[in-house]
């Protein structure tokens, strides 16, 4: 099951090898000035007479062996081991020595617990128990935030920053203000639906304004299904269609965007009470009355109302594009996921927000020799090439982050039909993305209780039976206490 995003940036716990840290050399350093990107060279060699590449300046006579630690996972290896055998054409001096595994961070964790710099891996992905925040701390892992600025092998000299989705760079996962598990793919958020489905009964699939959506819902109820369905045992889903970016669609067409997007990513004061949040869950409570979502949603969980859809009981689900790949084996032959987000604007040319996840790459670790450092980096920035894009969408299944991915119709035709449906929204739409986090984090014990009081209201909301207006007042007074107790 995927993690629904919240307006919150999440607080790491405490590492379970603090103590290993304390171990560890603490000569090298995250910072990126540290280990500068490999300079842009002209020509092929250097003063010295060293051969180099011309794409990136590093050495070609130097020999380098990458140890990679592998989350083998949903996404499969089939892409990485493309990655990997076409970087290894392109630079023949590079080898790599990869562990694969389902459970990398356990193995990670015990080369951390080692100590052994030589033996721990250059880069890995997957994640480190408890968090990142300690290591960065300590100078563990090294930073990946200048990789923005680097162009593309095949980017016609534009910069990763620049070929990558709007909102991409804003939403990338960050830790004290730095990168430090490159972005490779993505995820998006919204409305997952039976594309045959809606062609048999001539739905609307890219409704433009918010009562065109409405006259949907309307069409689908006519037809004895449930337009919208979500997991009332995991209720935050309902985020992934109505979450925080849908505030900032209706603060765009209210005049109220460069202030709401500013107070929602400081936690300015009213947040649950601002005036377009309000209206959100308005609106969610105005459905529920109307008999969009089901009644019996309280006991639904995430495989159950993704089923509703499979099996032609409802029509549209809140949720993610990893849909797909999560029901594959549930859903029939030839079935095909459709994708839509849900308009809030009354003007049809007006932008759709989007709840975006950057998919986390690899880490690299700040003790290893600057060589292999740059090396790692380089082979993040090979990930960004369209054929890695294409293999980490088609075999993977995640969104690929290149903007100009969909400008080759036949890539499109090589995806699942989640991704491609994804993408060709975007290319048939105005659209720009956010992961509706925050910029600042909260500890105290009353935002999670401000939190708590709104997932706790959802599925009493979405089914019509409570008023969102007395349990946004109650989350905006435990706001108040967090952000008091935190003196901000």
């Amino acid at each position: 099951m995927k993690k629904v995003l919240k307006a919150t940036s999440v607080s790491l716990a405490s590492l379970v090898v603090l103590t290993s840290l304390a171990a560890c050399s603490s000569n090298s350093s995250n910072n990126a000035a540290n280990s500068p990107a490999p300079v842009n060279a002209s020509a092929g060699e250097t003063d010295a007479g060293a051969q180099v590449y011309s794409e990136n300046g590093l050495p070609k006579d130097e020999k380098v062996t990458l140890k990679v630690g592998f989350f083998e996972g949903g996404m499969g290896r089939e892409w990485f081991d493309y990655a990997l055998e076409s970087f290894k054409q392109k630079f023949p001096n590079v080898s790599f020595d990869v562990t694969y595994s389902p459970t990398i961070s356990q193995v990670t964790q015990t080369k951390i617990a080692a100590n052994d710099d030589k033996d721990m891996f250059d880069l890995f992905s997957g994640s480190i128990p408890g968090g990142i925040a300690s290591y960065v701390e300590a100078g563990k892992l090294e930073s990946q935030e200048d990789l923005w600025d680097r162009k593309a092998y095949d980017g016609s000299g534009k910069t990763l920053k620049e070929v990558s989705f709007e909102g991409s760079f804003e939403s990338s996962p960050r830790t004290k203000g730095n990168t430090y598990a490159f972005p490779i793919s993505a995820s998006g958020s919204g409305l997952m639906y039976n594309k045959s489905l809606f062609e048999q009964n001539g739905w609307n699939e890219n409704p433009k304004t918010w009562s065109e959506f409405l006259k949907l819902c309307e069409d689908i109820k006519a037809a004895g299904l449930y337009p919208i369905t979500f997991p009332g045992v995991y209720p935050d889903y309902i985020t992934n269609a109505f979450g925080p970016p849908k505030v900032y669609e209706l603060a765009e067409e209210n005049g109220t965007l460069d202030k709401v997007y500013e107070d929602y990513h400081k936690f300015n004061q009213p947040y649950f009470l601002a005036a377009e949040n309000v209206e959100r869950w308005n609106r969610i409570y105005d459905m529920g009355k109307k008999g969009y979502f089901p009644s019996g949603l309280a006991a639904l969980n995430h495989t159950q109302s993704q089923m509703q859809v499979v099996q032609g009981k409802a029509a549209m689900v809140a949720t993610g594009t990893w849909v797909e790949n999560e029901m594959k084996q549930s859903t029939p032959e030839g079935f095909k996921w459709g994708y839509m987000t849900v308009p809030m604007a009354e003007k049809p040319d007006n932008t759709k927000w989007i709840t975006f996840t950057p998919g986390s790459g690899f880490l690299i670790w700040a003790a290893k020799p600057e060589l292999n450092k740059n090396w790692s980096k380089e082979f993040i920035v090979w990930l960004w090439n369209l054929d890695n894009q294409l293999q980490i969408a088609e075999k993977g299944g995640m969104i690929p982050l290149r903007a100009d991915f969909a400008d080759d119709a036949s890539r499109l035709e090589k995806l699942q039909s989640l991704p491609s449906a994804f993408l060709a929204y975007m290319k048939d739409n105005k659209v720009k993305m956010d992961s509706g986090s925050a910029d600042v984090t909260l500890t105290d014990p009353a935002f999670e209780q401000a939190n708590k009081v709104m997932s706790e209201s959802i599925t009493q909301i979405a089914t019509g039976k409570q008023d969102p207006q007395p349990k946004l007042q109650e989350a905006e007074n435990y706001l108040k206490k967090a952000i008091d107790a935190q003196g901000k």
